[in-house]
């Protein structure tokens, strides 16, 4: 993977963040004006929204998918399953999620809370699901025969107490998907309802999962994706606050993940 970041402005929230400004490379993508984006995309949204960020391909269709992607709140966390879309070889998917993004559409609709489902039934090169730190409540309420196609993870299931972390058993390269959501809200604060995972912990677990695809298996990370921002009119918290909050946090993971991929090129 490389270091590029793309921003998809789709509520306006990165109108009131900096991080992407550290690196005159970023490439911010205006999605403000396009309908029918908020929580489900529909046919005519993802043309479009394909259209204006094709500028990631590559010959071989990789480099959409390569790279850092911030697309906004947990209502646009369907990008995933269009960046993961144009992944033309067998891959592995992490998610880092408070929610499993499973349920079953009423409509033939891409969803926020079914892009996973979505990935599973219609994406060829998907070969394994990981989900780290979803509600065991929402789990439970799935599908029994969906449930079955993707491996969720406890958080003490992958952090232990002395400090060692365990990866998923990835079969494939890795691409990784992170909703902030997952984290806990007096770290940092979404617009959902949220997990209990610390930032330090979320940190490391990026850093083990570069560190051991690379040095373990010869595989290089294929892109990253977060979400999870606040709205610009969030209730019930102080945005102005929640916004630096965000811009910080997405500041230190631009940061964080730069330094590996440079770290990994040396090995």
């Amino acid at each position: 993977m490389n270091k590029n970041v793309t921003i998809l402005n789709f509520s306006g929230i990165y109108d009131h963040e900096s991080f992407y400004l550290q690196d005159k490379s970023s490439r911010f993508v205006d999605m403000k004006d396009i309908s029918g984006t908020n929580c489900y995309c529909d046919d005519e949204a993802k043309k479009e929204i394909l259209s204006r960020i094709s500028e990631d391909y590559g010959d071989d269709g990789m480099s959409f998918a390569r790279g850092v992607h911030f697309i906004d709140n947990g209502n646009y966390h369907y990008i995933s399953a269009l960046y993961t879309g144009m992944i033309k070889e067998p891959f592995s998917l992490v998610v880092l999620d408070h929610h499993p993004d499973m349920q079953a559409p009423m409509f033939d609709i891409l969803s926020c809370g079914g892009w996973v489902l979505d990935v599973i039934k219609n994406n060829p090169f998907v070969r394994d699901i990981h989900i780290i730190g979803a509600d065991r409540g929402l789990i439970d309420e799935l599908d029994e025969k969906d449930k079955k196609r993707a491996i969720f993870y406890d958080l003490e299931d992958v952090f232990y107490d002395n400090g060692t972390i365990r990866l998923p058993d990835t079969e494939n390269p890795v691409y990784l998907s992170v909703d902030k959501d997952v984290l806990k809200r007096d770290e940092i604060i979404t617009n959902w309802d949220q997990g209990d995972m610390t930032t330090e912990r979320l940190m490391d677990f990026v850093r083990a999962l570069f560190i051991t695809e690379k040095k373990n298996f010869g595989r290089n990370i294929i892109g990253v994706d977060i979400c999870g921002e606040c709205t610009p009119d969030q209730e019930e918290c102080n945005v102005d606050e929640a916004i630096l909050g965000n811009d910080r946090f997405n500041l230190k993971m631009v940061q964080h993940i730069g330094d590996l991929v440079t770290e990994l090129r040396c090995m």
